[in-house]
């Protein structure tokens, strides 16, 4: 669900000059079977031993897998905006197009 949201979206996040990855603790040959079935055009990177996930805090307690997160980070490397919601999935890409373009217009919320 979420994934889908970011292909429905992709060309808007292009023209907004914004690069879109996916991160999982997937095995690469369940991404590259996942992006096939889904259309996905962007990258899907498999962070199998979870190291990302680490970094960015987001695996789940007991290992239970990692949270569904969504991030925006700059040229620069910074972390603009995040957004983490295990119940509304579909929201993730409508959130970070509305910062992105809130911040390219000069109003970041």
């Amino acid at each position: 669900m979420e994934t889908r949201e970011f292909v429905e979206l992709q060309r808007e996040f292009e023209s907004t000059n914004t690069v879109t990855v996916g991160l999982s603790t997937d095995r690469l040959e369940r991404l590259t079977r996942f992006r096939e079935a889904q259309g996905v055009t962007f990258p899907l990177v498999s962070d199998r031993r979870g190291n990302v996930a680490r970094l960015f805090d987001v695996r789940r307690r007991f290992g239970l897998g990692t949270s569904r997160s969504t991030y925006v980070i700059d040229t620069e490397g910074v972390i603009r905006d995040a957004y983490h919601n295990e119940l509304s999935m579909w929201r993730h890409a409508h959130r970070a197009l509305a910062w992105i373009k809130s911040v390219q217009q000069g109003r970041p919320d």
